[in-house]
C-alpha cells in the first residue's frame, strides 16, 4: 500500500460523519436561528388566533383571503363575494402566490389556518437574519437581533391585522437580503424572483435588487442582475396594465386611483414629513428601530419603492405605522443594519465596542416598545378567553344550514366565512346576492361599510322586504328571509 493510500485510509477511519453532523447542528449559528423560530412561530400563531377569538379579525381582509384560498383549494379561480358577487380577487391585487395555501386549507378549512400559516411564514423570515447576525457577529448579537426583529413594531402590527399575502414576501425577501449582505449575488436574485407573485408592487422591489446587483458586479452576473430588474418591471406592468384590469369589474386598476399626479404627491409628502404627520412618524420609527445605523447601508434603497408609493398615496391609512404595510420594511432595515455592521468592520469605521452599543440600543428599543405593541395584550388573562360575541357567532354559524347564504357585519364575517358563502352587511353595490340570513352586530357596530345609523336603516329595509328576526343574543341579531321574501 502506498503512502497516499495509507493516508486516505487513516483519514476515512478518523472521521465520524454522525459526530461531525451533531457538532455542526450544535453550533450557535444553527441553534440561535432554530431557537428563534421555535419561540416566535408559536408566539405569533397564539397572538393571531387569540385576536381572532377576541373578535378583532374582520371580513376585510381575513374573510377575503379565506374565500380566495378556499377557491384555490377547490381548484377554482380565486373569487370573493365580499369584494363583489363572484369577484375574481386577481382583479383587485395580483397575488397568485396565495394558491400555495390551497392544499393546506383543503385539509384544515378554517380561518385560523391562514393565521397560523402567516405566523409560520413570518417566523421563517427570522431564520436567515438570525443566522447571518450570529455567523458574523457572535451568538449574543444573534440573539439580540433575532429578538429585536422578531418583536419589532412592524412585524407585530402586521400580525395584529388579519392575514395578508405579504406573509409570503417575508421569508423570500429575508433570504434575498441576507444573500446580498453575504455578496452571494445569484442566490440573492433567485430568492427575489418569486416576489412578483406576492403583490403587484413587489416587482418594484425586485427592480431595485436586480439593479443593485448589476451595479455592484460585472460580466455574466451583471447581466443577470439587469435581467432580474427587467423581470420585476415586466410583471409590474403586466399586473397593473393587463391582468388586474382584465379581471376587475370596471376594466381598471382601482388602486392606481389612490395615487395623485406625481408632482402633487411629492409636494404633499414633503409637506407632511416636515409638518410631522403620520408619514413622519412612520419614517422615524423605521429608522429608529435600528438606531438609525441602517442608514449606512445602500441596501436601504430596497425600501424606497414601498415607502414611496405609500407616502405618495392620498390614502392616509398607507402612511401609518399600523396594519401590515411595514412588515417587509422590517426585513429590509434589519438586513441593512447587519450590512452596515459588515461594511463598517471591513473599512475599520466601527469598533467592536461601538457595535455592541448599537446592538444594545436596538435591543433596548424593542423592549421599551413592547408594552405599547399588540403582543402586550397576551399578559392579560382576559386575552386568553373567548369573546362572548365570537362564541355566539360560532354557534350561529353551526345553526345556519351550510348551503345557505349569509350577509354579516364586517366584524362577524371572519367567524362565519369558513362555513358559509358570506358577503358583508349592509350589502355593497357590487353585491347582487340575496342572502338567506343576515347577521348584524347591534351591540358593537362594525362602522363599515356604513355607520350605526346606516346599519339601522339597512335592517329596517330588510324587515320591510321579507326578513324576520329569528335570533338575538349577546348583541347579535339574526334575520332570516321568509319563504315569501324576495328571491
Amino acid at each position: 500500500m502506498t503512502t497516499t493510500e495509507k493516508s486516505t485510509v487513516v483519514t476515512c477511519v478518523g472521521v465520524d460523519p454522525v459526530a461531525d453532523w451533531r457538532r455542526k447542528i450544535r453550533t450557535a449559528e444553527t441553534l440561535v436561528p432554530a431557537l428563534a423560530f421555535v419561540v416566535l412561530a408559536p408566539l405569533y400563531a397564539t397572538m393571531s388566533v387569540l385576536g381572532h377569538r377576541q373578535l378583532r379579525t374582520s371580513g376585510f381582509d381575513l374573510g377575503i383571503f379565506v374565500q380566495q384560498v378556499a377557491s384555490y383549494s377547490q381548484f377554482r379561480a380565486p373569487t370573493s363575494d365580499l369584494l363583489g358577487t363572484g369577484y375574481n380577487t386577481l382583479g383587485d391585487h395580483f397575488s397568485p402566490i396565495t394558491a400555495l395555501l390551497g392544499p393546506v386549507y383543503r385539509v384544515f378549512p378554517h380561518a385560523e389556518t391562514l393565521l397560523i400559516a402567516q405566523a409560520v411564514l413570518f417566523a421563517s423570515a427570522v431564520i436567515p437574519i438570525s443566522r447571518l447576525a450570529t455567523h458574523k457577529f457572535g451568538a449574543a448579537t444573534g440573539v439580540a437581533i433575532s429578538a429585536a426583529f422578531g418583536l419589532s413594531w412592524g412585524v407585530q402590527a402586521a400580525l395584529n391585522f388579519d392575514f395578508h399575502e405579504v406573509a409570503f414576501a417575508m421569508p423570500l425577501l429575508a433570504m434575498s437580503m441576507v444573500a446580498l449582505v453575504r455578496q452571494r449575488w445569484l442566490p440573492a436574485l433567485a430568492w427575489a424572483l418569486p416576489l412578483v407573485f406576492v403583490k403587484e408592487d413587489m416587482g418594484l422591489t425586485v427592480v431595485v435588487i436586480g439593479a443593485l446587483v448589476a451595479l455592484w458586479t460585472s460580466g455574466r452576473t451583471r447581466i443577470l442582475g439587469a435581467l432580474t430588474a427587467a423581470w420585476g418591471l415586466t410583471w409590474v406592468i403586466l399586473a397593473v396594465k393587463v391582468i388586474i384590469p382584465m379581471l376587475s369589474s370596471d376594466n381598471s386598476y382601482d388602486q392606481g386611483s389612490k395615487l395623485p399626479p406625481l408632482g402633487e404627491g411629492i409636494a404633499d409628502t414633503a409637506h407632511g414629513l416636515v409638518a410631522g404627520d403620520s408619514r413622519a412618524a412612520t419614517a422615524f420609527l423605521l429608522l429608529a428601530v435600528t438606531g438609525f445605523f441602517a442608514l449606512r447601508s445602500p441596501l436601504l434603497l430596497i425600501a424606497v419603492p414601498t415607502v414611496a408609493w405609500r407616502f405618495l398615496s392620498d390614502n392616509t391609512n398607507f402612511w401609518k405605522p399600523i396594519y401590515h404595510y411595514n412588515a417587509i420594511l422590517m426585513v429590509i432595515v434589519f438586513a441593512a443594519l447587519l450590512d452596515a455592521f459588515a461594511r463598517s468592520h471591513r473599512h475599520g469605521q466601527l469598533t467592536e465596542r461601538g457595535r455592541h452599543y448599537i446592538v444594545a440600543f436596538v435591543a433596548a428599543f424593542a423592549v421599551v416598545a413592547l408594552p405599547f405593541l399588540p403582543m402586550a395584550r397576551m399578559v392579560h388573562a382576559q386575552e386568553w378567553t373567548i369573546d362572548p360575541q365570537a362564541a355566539t357567532a360560532r354557534e350561529i354559524s353551526e345553526w345556519i344550514p351550510a348551503d345557505d347564504r349569509v350577509s354579516a357585519s364586517n366584524n362577524l364575517v371572519a367567524q362565519l366565512v369558513a362555513d358559509h358563502d358570506v358577503s358583508v352587511f349592509p350589502q355593497r353595490a357590487t353585491d347582487s346576492t340575496v342572502p338567506d340570513w343576515i347577521v348584524v352586530n347591534r351591540a358593537r357596530p362594525a362602522g363599515w361599510p356604513t355607520d350605526e345609523a346606516g346599519d339601522r336603516q339597512a335592517i329596517d329595509r330588510a324587515l320591510s322586504t321579507g326578513y324576520d328576526v329569528a335570533y338575538s343574543l349577546d348583541g347579535i341579531e339574526v334575520l332570516h328571509r321568509s319563504s315569501s321574501g324576495p328571491r
